[in-house]
């Protein structure tokens, strides 16, 4: 059953405020959803959203028969938290989390015996389209990810190329935790001499790649080859960004345009929101039909940088261009 955005928004807030599985309705059980058992449309869109839920879940009525509630077990909590939470961004048309599971994984590619098979399944997450660009933003996973390259694994070299090069590091982090030891570590590798084993050659492959990649989005600076001290936000340097407080001056058909910021969001999120519902983003365009005056030259922007940058996914670049007035 599909149901129009405003209803659903309508029903989650509350929700989300109130219940959310935030609430221990007995021992191991925590309430998602407590809806009027006299709401025939409100129970309708509880069961209809459960449907699709990725995890086991309960209703039945209240004690005094007012209400009917729908819950989950502690087991399945944290899965129904991030869905819950997942649902409101996807209405939003805002940046989606990832799941537990993949922050596991995340983990897993710092900790890990085993990186390299952590940072492949995020990767393949990635293409299938389930991660975003600059998913891993906490700045002490970041460091440690740094940190354990000192290490001198020729494995984590290739699983921290695979996050690097599908756009998983959040870039503004990643720039604000490098330090000139990292650089150093990488210009050593790279100018090293050849070896013979393959393995350490393999290290020093991804070496290379992942100094061509900091280059590429400037967070070394190709004039002395060292961080890049004259920028902030690597993601408004590559994607042309320029910002100045709460406004965007933005080229549109060779004219400067001062689009203010809320627009510039409210015109990212509103185009993000529709390709969560599955439209292909070349169909886009000031004709469709929730295109507003308010949005419409940020949107022409937008646009130009998304078309501009076929290498990447249109989700992914809308990511970089919200965080690219956003750190």
């Amino acid at each position: 059953m599909d149901f129009d955005d405003d209803i659903l928004k309508a029903f989650l807030e509350p929700q989300l405020r109130d219940h959310g599985a935030k609430e221990e309705i007995d021992a191991g059980l925590w309430l998602v959803f407590a809806v009027s058992a006299h709401d025939a449309l409100e129970n309708a869109l509880a069961r209809s959203l459960l449907a699709a839920a990725p995890f086991p879940h309960q209703s039945g009525p209240s004690e005094d028969d007012q209400w009917t509630v729908y819950y989950v077990d502690t087991a399945n909590r944290a899965a129904a938290l991030h869905w819950l939470d997942d649902l409101a961004a996807i209405l939003a048309g805002a940046i989606r989390t990832p799941t537990p599971a993949q922050r596991a994984l995340i983990n897993d590619v710092a900790a890990s015996d085993k990186p390299h098979r952590a940072a492949q399944q995020l990767a393949e997450a990635h293409t299938r389209g389930e991660l975003g660009a600059g998913t891993i933003r906490d700045p002490a996973v970041v460091r440690s990810l740094l940190d354990r390259l000192h290490q001198r694994e020729p494995l984590f070299f290739a699983a921290f190329l695979t996050l690097l090069s599908h756009h998983l590091i959040d870039l503004v982090v990643l720039l604000r935790q490098l330090i000139p030891e990292d650089i150093a570590l990488k210009n050593e590798i790279v100018m090293g001499a050849l070896s013979r084993d393959p393995f350490l050659q393999s290290r020093q492959n991804a070496a290379a790649e992942i100094r061509n990649l900091l280059l590429r989005f400037q967070l070394i600076n190709p004039i002395d080859q060292q961080k890049n001290l004259t920028i902030t936000n690597p993601y408004a340097v590559f994607l042309e960004v320029v910002g100045d407080g709460e406004e965007i001056r933005a080229p549109i058909d060779g004219t400067i345009v001062t689009v203010p910021r809320k627009h510039y969001l409210d015109a990212l999120r509103t185009t993000r929101r529709n390709l969560y519902r599955g439209e292909a983003f070349s169909t886009f365009d000031t004709q469709a039909p929730w295109m507003t005056q308010d949005i419409a030259y940020a949107f022409r922007f937008l646009k130009q940088r998304v078309d501009a940058h076929r290498e990447l996914t249109p989700l992914d670049t809308l990511v970089m261009l919200e965080r690219a007035v956003e750190a």
